[in-house]
């Protein structure tokens, strides 16, 4: 598949979202057209991360929308960061991770992929970033990766055993952080969020690893114990102790 001009790319990205901004049923326009996600690769970002076990973000951001891309340094967790959250998580056993607020599921897919022997689960809020991360699981045929679309206040956590977390709730507090310029969530809203994850973390057995990034400590049960931080801190990797 040859890479298209990037005169035409910009002119394809523009036509794809001002459509997308016309049409009332945005997720079924994703469905139809998902394939403007891919066409202007030439290698299959993903199969280069399997085949070379690394892969620059520029590179594998391009399976994403422009749209979404521009998105990436503040929302999208980078390869090397998956890479070594995934592997503390392999490391003390989790074979069924969740990954709170996948947005279009960079973190899942890079783990899918680094991770075979385990099955990763993004759970988002916004069904049109849910539709494009299923359709890269559609296009590159991941077995051990899903995403659904679900308010967090319905899921139950009790199938899984590690979690990942990269500031779920960053944009119900801070405005400047919004992907589409609207806050999702009222103060309250966005609290009873927090309070519901940390309750169902709290329901994890002892051992249950913990992976965030950016993630604020008020967000982290008191039964979780940190274990290690690098990259300043901003990465963090806990452990269910009590």
């Amino acid at each position: 598949m040859e890479v298209l001009g990037s005169a035409y790319n910009q002119k394809l990205d523009k036509y794809f979202f001002t459509l997308l901004n016309a049409i009332p049923n945005r997720v079924a326009f994703f469905c139809c057209f998902n394939f403007c996600t891919f066409v202007k690769t030439k290698a299959m970002p993903l199969n280069e991360l399997k085949q070379n076990g690394t892969i620059y973000d520029e590179t594998f951001d391009l399976i994403f929308p422009a749209a979404y891309r521009l998105h990436s340094n503040r929302h999208f967790t980078s390869v090397y960061i998956a890479q070594r959250a995934v592997q503390f998580l392999n490391e003390h056993g989790a074979k069924q991770v969740l990954d709170i607020g996948s947005a279009t599921g960079k973190f899942c897919l890079v783990a899918a992929v680094s991770k075979p022997e385990m099955h990763f689960t993004g759970v988002e809020y916004r069904e049109d970033q849910v539709v494009i991360a299923n359709a890269c699981v559609q296009q590159f045929k991941l077995q051990n990766v899903s995403f659904e679309c679900a308010n967090i206040l319905t899921n139950s956590f009790a199938a899984f055993d590690g979690f990942y977390m990269f500031n779920p709730f960053l944009e119900n507090k801070d405005a400047s952080a919004n992907m589409d310029g609207e806050k999702l969530n009222s103060d309250e809203m966005s609290n009873q969020f927090i309070m519901h994850v940390k309750e169902e973390l709290d329901q994890r057995p002892i051992g249950t690893p913990l992976v965030t990034y950016w993630t604020p400590i008020e967000q982290i049960p008191t039964a979780y114990e940190l274990q290690q931080a690098v990259f300043g801190d901003t990465l963090k990797f806990w452990l269910k102790v009590k």
